[in-house]
């Protein structure tokens, strides 16, 4: 190795050493923060301005929400007339290892206008950051579905961020495409094990009229009632940088009690401290298109 490739190829040493400390120094549990005062922030100018001009605003220039399916978001609230009269607030945020992707969810309610004594309807929402190149979160994807208002609503918000480093960095793309071709194979034969056999133990479940179901019991319990058979058609994706968070969406079509279902469904997908892909939240929201937080995607 002569004396010029030697210099590059401690400097790329060095870079790695630094990329690597920055991103062992950042502070996950601030940066969560962040992201949940970003969705808060966004429903706060919902309430003052409208849904509308809030999402404008908020969303990234390639926002995905949908109408029913998949569809520029600031492009569709640029071109709409409505504006609807939507509160919501988030209990649960997880972000990347990196802190530059993450999620929110919690419960939504709509009214026929700003001034109704009670909500017309509620669900769920889950929306993706992301930061764009100003460190700003910006929303990536938006979706909620309607569900009953639940007896014993969350107050508290809950957070998770990783504790430990990136387990294989080297390989886990090829890990998380294995899994999610695997993933999609078994879901062809039953949608109950599939998603158990690959949940994170907080896995969060959303499916129309029901209550989100919060944990890998929970969650069996909801979708062993199903008893579904699911084929689903991937639309779009995304991942963190590094990556140990990724998310899926697309269309799904099932099979149930000898009637067929059709939809969008959202997979957002983590890296855990062992190396293993999990599914941390799993959304399929059936046609037709109901009222919701993005009641116009």
């Amino acid at each position: 190795m002569n004396l010029s490739m030697r210099s590059k190829f401690f400097s790329l040493i060095a870079l790695l050493a630094v990329a690597g400390a920055h991103a062992e120094d950042v502070d996950l549990e601030k940066v969560v923060g962040s992201l949940i005062a970003a969705e808060k922030a966004y429903a706060k100018l919902a309430a003052e301005k409208g849904f509308r001009e809030a999402s404008i605003s908020v969303f990234a220039d390639d926002a995905v929400i949908f109408a029913p399916s998949a569809v520029n978001g600031k492009k569709f609230w640029r071109e709409a007339k409505e504006n609807p009269a939507i509160t919501w607030r988030p209990v649960f945020a997880s972000i990347s290892r990196s802190g530059e992707l993450g999620y929110t969810t919690g419960p939504w309610e709509s009214s026929k206008g700003r001034d109704a004594q009670k909500p017309e309807e509620s669900g769920h929402f889950v929306t993706i950051w992301q930061k764009n190149k100003d460190n700003l979160w910006k929303v990536a994807l938006d979706v909620g579905l309607s569900q009953p208002h639940a007896e014993a609503p969350e107050t508290e918000i809950r957070t998770y961020f990783p504790n430990s480093p990136n387990p294989r960095p080297e390989s886990g793309n090829a890990n998380l495409e294995k899994t999610q071709h695997s993933f999609a194979e078994s879901l062809k034969d039953g949608e109950a094990d599939a998603i158990t056999d690959n949940a994170s133990d907080d896995i969060r479940i959303y499916r129309n009229g029901q209550l989100p179901a919060v944990g890998k019991a929970a969650a069996e319990k909801m979708l062993t009632e199903e008893d579904a058979k699911t084929t689903r058609t991937p639309g779009g994706a995304g991942t963190s940088d590094p990556l140990d968070l990724a998310y899926e969406y697309g269309e799904f079509s099932s099979e149930q009690n000898h009637a067929t279902q059709h939809g969008i469904y959202l997979c957002i997908w983590r890296l855990e401290s062992d190396g293993t892909w999990k599914i941390a939240l799993d959304l399929q929201k059936s046609a037709p298109t109901e009222k919701r937080r993005v009641d116009a995607e």
